[in-house]
């Protein structure tokens, strides 16, 4: 903790003995593993940036599969942040999407972050690029902010 700037520096750790992660590479957690981390100290400030597409890329099929990892870490407020990012494939071979281009239904991701009391942030990831954008990602976020301004109206404004 630095009470200079008030800011918190933390990591994880992982056992890997057989040194078959190599630093630099992508880790795939699973749901277990995911459910351990924030149990070893339960604390208001311990919890996740959930990317949803962060998630998904390691489901057979995340258009079902990603609803329990909501559940669970919705439900213990260990949810802090969504980046709303979408994929197509699944684990393994997979690309970015768009928010409604994708195989998750995001006004059903967004209905069960809801469920759970999720009240926080909710912002696009990486989005897809695209040749017909001067600056190949412009277009992309202006999409997704309004996608997701949209799906926030429909889902926190029904009754």
């Amino acid at each position: 903790v630095d009470t200079g700037t008030s800011t918190v520096q933390a990591s994880a750790t992982f056992d890997n003995p057989d040194g078959e992660v190599l630093p630099g590479q992508f880790v795939r957690v699973r749901l277990e593993g995911m459910k351990r981390f924030v149990e070893i100290q339960r604390s208001p400030y311990h919890g996740w940036n959930f990317c949803v597409g962060s998630i998904a890329e390691m489901l057979e099929d995340s258009a079902t599969e990603v609803y329990p990892f909501i559940e669970y870490f919705g439900s213990r407020n260990t949810i802090f942040l969504v980046h709303y990012r979408n994929l197509m494939g699944g684990r393994y071979s997979f690309r970015e999407a768009l928010p409604d281009e994708g195989d998750m239904d995001f006004y059903r991701v967004l209905k069960a972050l809801k469920d759970t009391g999720y009240c926080y942030g909710i912002d696009p990831d990486h989005v897809p690029r695209t040749d017909d954008d001067p600056k190949g990602y412009y277009q992309s976020y202006a999409y997704c902010f309004g996608y997701i301004n949209a799906m926030i109206q429909a889902v926190y404004g029904e009754a």
